[in-house]
Order: C-alpha cells, then sequence, then structure tokens
C-alpha cells in the first residue's frame, strides 16, 4: 500500500507537540538528545511537502556554511586558540540556528499566502512563533559562550549554571528568550552587554511584530471565509434579494 505522504495533515501537530516537549522536558534532556527530538518534529513537514531532499540539502548548506565561518574567524584570530569541543558545539549551533530561520521564515511565508484560516493555520503560526523563540535562545547561548558576562543573573540562576557550558545547557537562555518574546520580564536575567541588549530589542519588537500582523492576517482570512461561505447558502441569496 503505498502511502500518500502530501495527504499528512497532522504535520503540524506533531511539530507542535514536539516544541512543547522540548519545552516542558528541555531541562531534563542533553543537548545531544534535544537535537534528534527537534529534528523528528521539524521532518513531519518536510515528509508531508516532499520537500526532503530540499530540506536536507539547505541543512548542509547551513553546516558548510557554519564551517567556513569558524575557519575564517579562526585565521583573523577572532577565537584564539581553539577547543575543538566548544567549537563542535558551536559549529552546530550556528547551523541549526540557520537552518531554523530558513524553516521558519518559509513557514510564515506560506501561512501569509494562505487565502483561508483554519485550526491547521493556527497550529502553523504557533509553531513559527515558538520556533524563533528557540532560535534567539541559541543566539543568546552563542553570545554567552563568547561572552561570559553578557548576562547578569541572580544568584539563584548563576548557581544552576556553574560548570556547565552554555552550548550544552542552554535551557535559562531559551527561559530568556520567551520571557523576552512575550515581553514578560521578570528580572531574573538580565542582557548587560551591548550585543546582547540589541538581540533582546529585536526580538521584543518581533514578539510584538509577529501577534500584531499573523493574528490581524488569520482574523481578516476568517472573516472573509465566513462570509464567502454566507453568501453560499440558498437562505442568503433570498435574504440578500427581498433586501434589494
Amino acid at each position: 500500500m503505498k502511502i500518500k505522504f502530501s495527504h499528512l495533515k497532522k504535520a503540524p501537530y506533531i511539530l507542535c507537540a514536539t516544541l512543547f516537549f522540548l519545552l516542558f522536558f528541555g531541562p531534563l534532556l542533553k543537548k545531544w538528545e534535544a537535537i534528534p527530538v527537534l529534528l523528528c518534529g521539524l521532518s513531519g513537514k518536510m515528509i508531508a511537502t516532499r520537500k526532503v531532499k530540499r530540506y536536507f540539502t539547505i541543512f548542509f548548506g547551513c553546516l558548510l556554511a557554519s564551517i567556513l565561518i569558524i575557519a575564517i574567524a579562526y585565521v583573523v584570530g577572532f577565537l584564539g586558540t581553539p577547543d575543538h569541543t566548544i567549537l563542535t558545539w558551536v559549529v552546530v549551533h550556528i547551523s541549526i540556528i540557520s537552518f531554523l530561520v530558513l524553516y521558519a521564515i518559509e513557514g510564515v511565508a506560506e501561512l501569509m499566502s494562505s487565502k483561508k484560516t483554519n485550526f491547521t493555520e493556527v497550529i502553523g503560526a504557533l509553531n513559527a512563533y515558538l520556533i524563533f523563540g528557540l532560535i534567539y535562545g541559541e543566539i543568546y547561548a552563542l553570545i554567552a559562550q563568547f561572552r561570559p558576562n553578557a548576562f547578569a543573573m541572580t544568584e539563584r540562576v548563576s548557581r544552576a549554571l556553574v560548570n556547565t557550558p552554555s552550548l550544552e545547557g542552554n535551557w535559562n537562555y531559551i527561559y530568556f528568550s520567551f520571557v523576552t518574546q512575550t515581553s514578560v520580564g521578570y528580572g531574573d536575567i538580565t542582557p548587560v552587554s551591548h550585543l546582547a541588549q540589541v538581540i533582546a530589542i529585536t526580538q521584543a519588537i518581533f514578539g510584538q511584530f509577529y501577534i500584531a500582523i499573523v493574528l490581524a492576517y488569520l482574523l481578516r482570512n476568517y472573516i472573509t471565509t465566513e462570509q464567502e461561505e454566507f453568501l453560499k447558502r440558498p437562505d442568503s441569496v433570498s435574504a440578500t434579494r427581498k433586501l434589494k
């Protein structure tokens, strides 16, 4: 029996469940355990849209680009004496960030090109919002790796990060990312360096902009769809003629 992968409409729901699983159980997972879980969640859309080869090409392109960036940074003296373990995590992080950015942008583009709004589109919008939160969390962890004093933390948060490299135990930065993106701002983690502050500003702007634009677009499509469905009903046609 041949499976029609293009009809797998549950891919957005699987991805949503995977993202929430990582958010709730992320602190319990090691980095090398969380990455395959995330990739499994992302693979649903690749299979459903028959773009497995394309996404794999994009991922390996991001991986090669990150290796090239690290090599150039080492040649110009930005990294100094390299630690192969840290460099491996840096390469993995840059490639994952790049891949997730392209993946999320394509998802938002597909969402904005849709003319109808149903529950699947709403889940797709939520998935993109969560993925952008993970992207910023990875960026913060990358900044903290090279600038240990880029973030000021309360004593309790600092104790949890003792002897834990930021790239391997980046849950606190993911937490800070979503706190910033939702404009909650608890204050237990604060960006101190200029770069960290700039990234936090862009995320705060993005969080508000995304909610305003995407939700307004989905609501407009929903209202338009409801109006079209109403006008197709026989009773609505007769009522319209009576009004005329």
